[in-house]
């Protein structure tokens, strides 16, 4: 295991005790309406679309949201260009209003290229944590968390003999992510701006690490209708040894293990429409606007349908 790889082991530690401790205070270790119960946030919740695997919201909630992609590769892409479907969901449980745990990563995706490598489908790796709220100030709008996930490598997809899932002994993922609220009515005219930062890093030499950064702002123009924009960053920091001498880069659906990975960075937008209190649907769409030669990621369509405690 990488020296970085053991430090995240024992941050992993840390958060689990933290949490062990919270659990004590809530009915049977569980506070399920997490940063929205009795004395918490009254604004409505609305977590960001793009990126979902990494730009974690920072409010704690029990919730389930499937997520679909289309994810477009580019045509001066060594494969002609071509295509990725993804079909996933996640889930967060709130164990106290400061404490929650996640499983932001799993899912089936169908890789279809128009030339050179062959079309292929399979799962996705699966990818679990917790997440720990160091700042909670509802009555200011302000919140800060902190977390930890593991990636477990048990996906089994892969292209030409090329495996984009189920390599190596996974990653840990330290992230810190905050967000700051605005308005006068909790319920009207509304406004939020999110911002995440993070490290991917992989505990076997086959994959690559990268920094991940994402911000995204929000504001309510009609009743229960939030028009958004993200930026979004993945910065290499690692290669893998899989294609070495290469710069053929993934990004966060898929590993190639080039040794030479280029910088992906997407911005896009779309809008947030809350159908009720517990359920919110959105729709982005996104583009890179970084290296498209060495990159599968050309644009991205996400949807996702988020229910919430």
């Amino acid at each position: 295991m990488r020296p970085v790889g053991k430090a995240a082991l024992m941050a992993a530690a840390a958060v689990f005790a933290t949490g062990a401790a919270q659990a004590e205070d809530g009915f049977l270790g569980l506070d399920l309406e997490g940063s929205f119960g009795e004395g918490g946030f009254e604004t409505p919740y609305t977590p960001p679309v793009t990126n979902p695997l990494f730009n974690e919201t920072p409010f704690i909630t029990t919730e389930l949201r499937p997520i679909f992609v289309y994810h477009d590769v580019p045509d001066n892409f060594v494969t002609g260009g071509g295509s990725i479907i993804v079909g996933a969901a996640q889930a967060r449980l709130a164990i106290t209003d400061r404490l929650g745990f996640i499983a932001t990563t799993d899912g089936y995706a169908d890789v279809d290229f128009k030339g050179v490598l062959p079309d292929d489908d399979g799962f996705l790796d699966i990818a679990a944590g917790l997440k720990y709220a160091v700042l909670h100030e509802p009555e200011e709008g302000r919140i800060a968390t902190v977390g930890l996930r593991y990636t477990g490598p048990i996906g089994n997809l892969s292209t030409g003999g090329i495996d984009l899932t189920g390599v190596g002994h996974g990653y840990f993922n330290p992230f810190v992510t905050g967000a700051m609220v605005w308005g006068d009515d909790p319920w009207e005219d509304t406004a939020q701006v999110q911002m995440s930062l993070g490290a991917q890093i992989a505990l076997s030499d086959e994959n690559w690490s990268f920094i991940h950064a994402s911000l995204h702002g929000d504001m309510e123009i009609y009743d229960n209708l939030f028009p958004f924009a993200e930026l979004n960053a993945f910065l290499p920091f690692e290669g893998g040894n899989r294609v070495p001498g290469s710069q053929l880069t993934g990004a966060d659906i898929a590993d190639i293990g080039a040794s030479d990975p280029v910088s992906i960075v997407t911005l896009g937008g779309g809008i947030r429409y809350r159908f009720s209190d517990n359920a919110v649907f959105g729709v982005a769409i996104e583009g890179n606007i970084a290296d498209r030669d060495n990159s599968v990621f050309g644009y991205r369509v996400t949807t996702d349908l988020t229910l919430h405690f």
